[in-house]
Parts: structure tokens; sequence; C-alpha cells
């Protein structure tokens, strides 16, 4: 297990960003020696300032990895890589090694692949810009004329792998076109990382898909036909969000998360158990992503996830309900508390969606409960 370095350059540096930064470097792997945090904005050239750089250079015994919470330009990266003769990683990279250790089928392994090349793709321009001035840095071992042909051959693969998802989500779209065509109302899962999504769609399609409490356990959208209290709809499970979640993230996943477009009602899982400020941050940070991609608030239900085990049960609804989602369904989706409400709060959304003309049920199109969509 690779030993790592966090550092955190902030004017307001904000606790749990500090917590989950160090969660995502442990599910990635490695073994955090310490984090560095400095109450600045972050340095032009180093990202952290050139005092606290040479002190970090003194302790890097025994470390691997100098990882930054920010996304670094090309020439910090080079730069830090010079002066710490470590190896230099940044946040987007951190989860996308995430990714890449978790993602199940082709298109999510398409997906991180492009988002890899894509935040390569300035890395390997800036070394042919440098090396072009006489700059030994060294980058995989290439030299000038070889980095020039690898950057040529990135651009390629970015384009190849663009025509296989666009391939892949035309299939996708003609499922989803045919499934409401036959009238089935759409239910999204989504919501902040480890919020409880995969245990609810768990619980309601009476599947075991994978859990293991740690962030990004899900990767891809898994869809399952669900007929539970007479009620009918295709339930997706969905990739989970995360605070400061990189641009070229959202870009890589939008094929994924377009789901969350198409559907009747978005179910908007959220971890009561979280400290109010925590659920503000991790709300407003879904929110955000939502907006992003075109889901209007008024197709989101706010879902309370975790009541068994929360403490603060009347001020975390006030959060929500301050964000103008309205009263949220309190639930427990491990122990199976608030089931029948939630169950009652989907089919009152679905009819409404009904009367509007937004969708129709049409039950005799439905077979067994938790069959497969493919």
């Amino acid at each position: 297990m690779a030993n790592a370095v966090l550092a955190y350059v902030d004017p307001n540096p904000i606790e749990s960003r500090v917590r989950e930064f160090k969660m995502l470097a442990e599910v990635a792997g490695f073994t955090v020696r310490d984090i560095v945090i400095q109450r600045r904005v972050p340095d032009s050239r180093f990202y952290v300032g050139s005092g606290k750089l040479s002190e970090v250079k003194g302790s890097l015994k025994d470390v691997d990895y100098f990882i930054t919470y920010h996304q670094l330009k090309p020439s910090q990266y080079y730069n830090i890589s010079r002066e710490l003769k470590v190896k230099v990683m940044d946040r987007v990279e951190l989860i996308l090694r995430i990714f890449d250790q978790r993602a199940g089928d082709a298109e999510a392994k398409l997906q991180i692949r492009l988002a890899e090349l894509k935040h390569m793709l300035p890395l390997v321009k800036e070394y042919v810009r440098l090396s072009k001035r006489g700059e030994q840095i060294g980058f995989h071992g290439l030299g000038e004329y070889e980095a020039e042909t690898y950057y040529k051959h990135i651009l390629r693969q970015i384009s190849s792998i663009r025509r296989r998802l666009n391939s892949i989500k035309s299939m996708r779209d003609r499922h989803i076109l045919k499934r409401r065509n036959v009238g089935i109302p759409e239910v999204a899962l989504t919501g902040y990382t480890m919020a409880g999504k995969t245990t609810l769609f768990n619980r309601l399609a009476r599947e075991s898909k994978y859990i293991d409490g740690r962030a990004f356990a899900t990767l891809s959208t898994y869809s399952r036909l669900i007929r539970l209290n007479g009620l009918s709809f295709v339930l997706t499970d969905t990739v989970g969000f995360i605070d400061d979640l990189p641009p070229l993230l959202v870009e890589s996943f939008y094929s994924t998360i377009r789901e969350l477009i198409y559907a009747d009602l978005v179910i908007l899982m959220i971890d009561a158990s979280d400290p109010v400020d925590e659920v503000r941050r991790k709300l407003s940070s879904s929110l955000n992503v939502l907006r992003e991609v075109g889901v209007p608030q008024s197709k989101v239900l706010p879902v309370l996830n975790k009541i068994d085990v929360a403490n603060n049960l009347g001020e975390v609804s006030e959060v929500v309900e301050g964000f103008g989602l309205g009263r949220p369904v309190a639930i427990s989706a491990k122990e199976g508390l608030g089931i029948d409400e939630l169950l009652k709060a989907i089919r009152d959304h679905i009819l409404e969606a009904q009367a509007a003309g937004q969708s129709k049920v049409l039950d005799e199109a439905i077979d067994r409960p938790g069959k497969a969509l493919q």
C-alpha cells in the first residue's frame, strides 16, 4: 500500500472536506501519513506556499505520493514533481483511481478511460512545450518527439471512445424510450455518495447489489422493474455525487446520470445521521449537480435515510425544507422503516405526473417484480 501526504489549500478550510479527502485517499488504497492544511489561496507555482513546500520536502521519508485537494495546472504538477521528487496526484486523479478500481460494466470503464485521457492531455501538452524549451522534466520516459506522438495518440483514443459511448448512449436511449412508450414510470435514485441509495434499491428491488459502506460502491446505472403494494415503476440506481465534483467527471459521466433527466421522479437520498452543517453542504452539492444536468427541482423527492441512527431529525428536515424541496420522507433503508410512506409518496408523484400528461401506467406491460431491464 502506497504512502501519501495530502494537501488542502483554501482561504477558509472546511474540516468536513478534509475528512472526506482523507476518506477518498484511503478508499483509493493509500496510507495517509500526513495532511497539510494551509489557510490561503493556492500558490500559482506549487499549490502550497514555497515555505510550506520546503517543510514538506524535509518530511517525505517513505512517502510515495503528494496529493492535492484542488485540480492542478500542468505547470504546478511539474513544479511540485521537480521539487519533491515524489509522484504527484490531484483529487481528480484520486477519484478516477477509485472509479477505475470499482468500474463494473463496459460503459463505466469507457467513461473512466475517457476522463483519464482528457485529464492527461494538458499534462502531455505542457511536457511537449517545456521540452521544446530545453527543460528535461521527463514524462513516462518519453522524449520530446515521442511525447508529441503520444499526444496525438491520446486525441485519437478520445475520439474513438466518444464514438463508442455515443453508440451505447443511443442504445440506452432506445430502451428508455421503449419503456416510456408502454407507459412505465421511471424513478431514479440519486444523492451524495454513501447516503444509502443502493441499500434502498436492494430493499425495493429485492436485490443484493454490492454495498461496502465506502464511497462510490455504485458506478453504473442499474434498473429493475418494481411492483410493490400495487405500485409499478422502473427503479434506477445511479452513481453518487461528491462535493466539488470536477467538471471533467460530471461531463464524462453525463451519459450515466442522464437517466435522471428521463425520470418521472428523482429520489434524492440524504443521510439524516450527518450533522446539520454536513447535510447542508452535501445537499447543496447534490442540487448543484442536478441543476447542471437539467433536472427540475419539481421532480425531486427528498428522502431522509438512516433515521434509526439520526439524532437531529427535526433540524435536518428544516434544512431540507429550507432548500425549497418540500417536506422530506423519513426512512431507514437498512431497517425497513418508513418504506410504506415512501411508496405512498412515490405513488402520489406518479399520479400527479399522469394527471399532467407526463406519464401513464400500464400494469399489463409489467412482468414479475425485480426482473432486470437490459
